[in-house]
């Protein structure tokens, strides 16, 4: 399908009216014009209506976006997120759509190149590994480079009005009124359609590299890794800069955290993963990162007045297994399920039963489940799995349940538009502590 007939299709009334209770509703964050979810709904069609009418017209505007500050530890600047307004989030959802429809198979899915990174390393063609990391990338990427590589495949006006009135917005802690100025430089980190724009700006340099039979190239938003032969790296990484710096991107040429390069026999680290000749396992640093969240969370029922064990255990079980949502996988196992390092997994394993009897819980009791069998069946049987929770497939009573026994929610009398509402909100909320044991990976 066309760019033209999605956008057609999407920006509908009942469409984005869809988009808005499936995607946007249960966004807790709130934009700079401060309304609400409940204040939104209570003049919903006309809201939704406005949108359509000037997104298919070619008028539609954005809103500033709320800036939201990440902390990235000591002597390092916070990430500035944007927050969109919730008319501004049905949008930018719905042009994900349509972006997503036309680059989608440009966009790179971690596991595979998890797996190409791997089957790379055991075919043993290279000696050489070089991995660099762009500088900034986010806030370095050109408007009028962006929107002519659009251009080539998107040729209705009114997306590429929507595009790129979306990404000029200024990103601020206040709103500010009179003349507004406008960005000509960087993609607002935090918006539904970041990811797959900064993928379509990059993409004159993937294919250059992907095409090139002498290495193999593989790169993840920021992150660039190059297995080739060791003798011609440096002349790869000169390359590599000068064709960056054409669309007025910067490499990492002074931190050894952010460009290395070595013999790939001695191992080396991407995206959270370690590569060590054959065996495929995970950073130190991601190990401790996760052990410490399972601490936390054994902490926090210690002190906790209730004493929940049925929500701590499926908070924990959550947090091991992960969990399908929107026809989407998340948490820790979902994102780390390539490796083939099963004495990690036992070690996690122990790690936990370990820290249940610390603080005074019995690990047969509490009915925590294990990362080795939540490994087999994410790798072996997801189709039938129970033992992983399918969101998508839980029927009405089992969230009934779910919401009664685990979230103290008195659910005998809700009808099933609330106990629809009410669930979704507990596994979004689910969902975003599974993505925080994450992180940012590199």
């Amino acid at each position: 399908m066309s760019a033209s007939s999605e956008f057609k299709n999407l920006f509908q009334v009942n469409t984005l009216k869809d988009v808005y209770f499936s995607s946007v509703k249960f966004n807790s964050a709130i934009g700079i014009d401060r309304v609400n979810a409940k204040a939104f709904e209570n003049d919903l069609i006309n809201n939704i209506s406005i949108l359509r009418d000037k997104s298919l017209n070619g008028t539609y505007k954005f809103s500033q976006f709320r800036e939201r500050l990440i902390s990235r530890g000591a002597q390092r600047y916070p990430r500035v997120i944007s927050i969109p307004t919730i008319r501004d989030k049905i949008a930018l959802k719905a042009l994900f759509g349509i972006l997503y429809s036309i680059y989608g198979a440009d966009s790179p899915f971690l596991h595979k190149i998890v797996s190409e990174v791997a089957n790379s390393v055991y075919e043993g063609e290279h000696d050489g590994v070089l991995r660099l990391d762009v500088k900034d990338f986010y806030p370095s990427v050109r408007h009028d480079l962006l929107m002519a590589q659009l251009s080539k495949k998107i040729k209705k006006k009114e997306i590429l009005h929507l595009i790129s009135n979306s990404i000029s917005q200024q990103t601020v802690s206040k709103a500010t009124s009179g003349n507004k100025k406008y960005n000509t430089i960087g993609i607002p980190q935090g918006l539904s359609i970041s990811n797959v724009l900064a993928n379509v700006y990059m993409l004159p340099i993937d294919r250059k590299y992907e095409r090139r039979t002498s290495l193999y190239y593989f790169r993840y938003v920021d992150d660039i890794l190059i297995l080739c032969n060791q003798r011609k790296t440096e002349r790869i990484i000169n390359e590599i800069i000068d064709d960056c710096n054409n669309i007025g991107l910067k490499i990492h040429t002074d931190d050894p955290a952010k460009i290395s390069s070595g013999k790939i026999c001695s191992g080396f680290g991407y995206l959270g993963y370690l590569f060590n000749n054959s065996l495929v396992t995970v950073r130190k640093k991601t190990l401790d990162n996760l052990r410490e969240s399972i601490i936390k969370l054994l902490t926090n029922y210690k002190y906790s007045e209730k004493h929940d064990l049925k929500l701590l255990s499926w908070t924990l079980n959550t947090r091991i297994t992960g969990c399908i949502f929107d026809e989407t996988k998340y948490g820790w196992m979902f994102f780390f399920s390539q490796i083939n390092d099963l004495q990690l997994l036992s070690s996690l394993d122990h790690f936990v039963k370990k820290q249940l009897i610390r603080f005074g819980l019995e690990p047969k009791t509490t009915k925590i489940k294990k990362f080795t069998r939540a490994y087999h069946e994410i790798t072996k049987n997801l189709k039938n799995s129970k033992y992983v929770p399918n969101f998508d497939e839980t029927t009405l009573k089992e969230k009934r349940e779910i919401l009664r026994d685990i979230f103290g929610v008195k659910s005998k009398r809700m009808r099933r538009y609330e106990i629809e509402n009410q669930f979704r909100r507990k596994i979004f909320r689910t969902i975003k502590d599974l993505e925080r044991d994450l992180g940012r990976h590199s």
